[in-house]
Order: C-alpha cells, then structure tokens, then sequence
C-alpha cells in the first residue's frame, strides 16, 4: 500500500500534506522511488504542501537546491524550517519595546527592531539570552562562554531550534545542535543548575504550527492536515501531540514492527510502504 494509493480512494481526505525530507524523500543524496511522483500529483491537483525539516544551518533556497539535484522540484515558501518560527517567538515574547540582543550561535534570522545578535563569545554576559540555530562553530570557546552565561543568569532564556541529538549518515551518525547542547546541560547540572531549552522543531508545535499558518487558515492544526515522515520519535510522535493526522512511510528509520509496538503517543493513523 502506498500514499498514493490511499489519495486516489479518497483524495479530499487531506487539506495539506506535511512531508519530511530525509528517510522520507530521500536517503542521503539520493531519491527515493516514487517520491517525486506523488509530489507532482499533489502539485496538479493544487493540493498544498510542505517540507518540514529540523535542519537550520541551511537557507531555504539551499534546501530547495538539493531536493532540485535528485529531480523534486519546490518552491522556497513550501520549506518550513526549524528556524522558522523563531521570528514569531520573539514577536510575541518581547514587548519591552527595545531591541533583546541574543548570543547566537550559526546562520542568522532577521527580524528588525525586535532583536539584535551577537556572535563574540567575549560579549555573551551583554545579552538577553542564548539561540542556537545551527552551523559550523568554534565549539570549546562558544560552549565555555555558554556554560559560564548560564551559571551567571540561570533565568535567561535558552533557544535550541533544532531538539535532534543525533542525525543519521552513511557512516554512522553526526551530532546535531541539540546533541551539542547536552554537553552544556551536563555541566550545568553538574553546577545545581537544571536547564530547560525552548525547542521549535519536530516533534514540538511550533514547526507545524507555522506550516498551518501558511495557509492562510491561522494556527490551529487538526487531523485534517497529514503530516508524512519515517520517524516514530519525531514525525509521528510531533504531529500526534500537535494534533495533525500521522503517517508512517516505511522507508527510513522505523519499521513496521516498531509502529506496532510503540506506546499510544507513537502511534501513526496511517502506515505506507512508499509514497507511490
């Protein structure tokens, strides 16, 4: 059974489709059969879609390169990004009415007049609090700063878009941003001090929330919008607690076996062998 399948039985069944990238679309650099062909299906009926993806060391257009390289065409507008509602959080949390400066760690989002950054790990006890967002970094000196900051101001909000500890490649596994983090919560408890991080990416709301906002609809996610990854823990598990319909491609990190003994929460509503 594919997700093809399924759409062709019933092809109003879903609002929007919400489609990871990796395990999902592709495996490493290289396309997965039928992927693309579901894509084009929903592109001539003018069915809205996504690209969800914890990745925000990237730009959109940069993403939109590599998904282009292995023959899936998309559209900026269409990638939502775990960096994406970064900009809203600030909208809404800052009414000071000055600019907050944040320590940031990798590829900046700007958002004028409501927050300045700043990337010296010198002048970290200048600012408001810490955002990792990904990308190549100095990690000992910026790590050092991080762990002093936090002994410092404990209160002080600290944002990691990206909450994947690991992420899976060829060889083995690369450490993501929030995987990196770990280290400065170790230290921190090793200090009394235990510290919560703000998360947007999958599985947390506000990745899909955004995704939902794009359409022009508000904010609310609800089972009619279906949200399509290979990752029990992430995917699955994000939009079951967000409120989006759930399905299982069988192409990536968990089996069949593993949506049939996962607790409730890790369930999907839909399990497929390929999109088409």
């Amino acid at each position: 059974m594919t997700l093809l399948d399924l759409y062709r039985e019933n092809p109003k069944r879903f609002k929007s489709y919400m489609f990871d990238i990796d395990g999902t679309l592709l495996l490493g650099n290289a396309p997965i059969p039928g992927a693309a062909k579901f894509l084009s299906i929903l592109r001539e009926d003018k069915v809205p879609f996504f690209f969800l993806t914890n990745n925000s060391t990237n730009t959109h257009e940069e993403i939109v390169g590599r998904l282009d390289k292995i023959g899936i065409y998309s559209e900026p507008d269409e990638i939502v990004s775990c960096a994406d509602p970064v900009h809203k959080y600030f909208r809404k949390n800052n009414t000071s009415g000055k600019a907050w400066k944040y320590f940031l760690i990798g590829r900046q989002t700007d958002i004028p007049g409501v927050i300045n950054f700043e990337s010296d790990p010198a002048k970290i006890m200048e600012c408001d609090g810490v955002l990792h967002n990904g990308g190549k970094y100095d990690w000992l000196t910026t790590m050092t700063a991080i762990v002093n900051f936090f002994i410092k101001f404990p209160e002080k909000p600290f944002i990691v878009c990206n909450p994947d500890i690991l992420n899976p490649v060829k060889d083995g596994f690369s450490i993501c941003s929030n995987g990196q983090m770990e280290l400065v919560i170790r230290l921190l408890r090793e200090r009394g001090i235990e510290k919560e991080r703000i998360f947007f990416g999958k599985p947390y709301a506000p990745i899909y929330r955004e995704a939902i906002s794009r359409l022009g609809e508000g904010e609310e996610p609800s089972k009619k919008h279906l949200a399509v990854g290979d990752w029990l823990n992430s995917d699955i598990y994000g939009a079951n607690r967000s409120g989006l319909g759930s399905c299982l491609v069988l192409t990536g990190l968990s089996s069949r076996k593993d949506a049939e003994e996962a607790a409730p929460e890790f369930k999907p509503d839909l399990i497929v062998d390929r999109l088409s």
